[in-house]
């Protein structure tokens, strides 16, 4: 539930911030501003929120941004792809990221308890 919450919150401040954009931008990289929610997202609640923002920026991306401009119905699927393409690699690395900064404070914590719990004697 949190996931998704974090989810659609990421995609309406990248969508706000490619809207407000959008007068310099028009069908220029709809997507760009996504692909820093996913990495966000995978960062901070892993790949399932990762994946939601995904599915919702590349939604967002395509019919605000693409279709209005009149971007060619094909020209705006490759872009969809791509995106989609690039975000699951900057999820995958995200993940791992995660999951060795987690392992590394894992093990920090056990070494500090080791020592007695961070306190030295006085």
């Amino acid at each position: 539930m949190i996931s998704t919450v974090v989810a659609a919150l990421l995609v309406a401040v990248a969508t706000l911030a490619r809207v407000v954009l959008d007068g310099q931008l028009g069908a220029l990289s709809p997507f760009m501003l996504y692909v820093a929610a996913v990495l966000g997202a995978g960062l901070v609640r892993g790949p399932l929120c990762g994946a939601l923002v995904m599915l919702g920026g590349g939604v967002c991306g395509l019919q605000l941004f693409l279709s209005p401009h009149h971007v060619d119905g094909s020209a705006s699927i490759i872009a969809l792809m791509i995106f989609w393409g690039v975000s699951a690699l900057v999820l995958v690395t995200a993940n791992e990221l995660r999951v060795h900064l987690n392992e590394t404070m894992r093990r920090l914590s056990a070494a500090i308890e080791r020592r007695g719990g961070g306190h030295t004697a006085s």
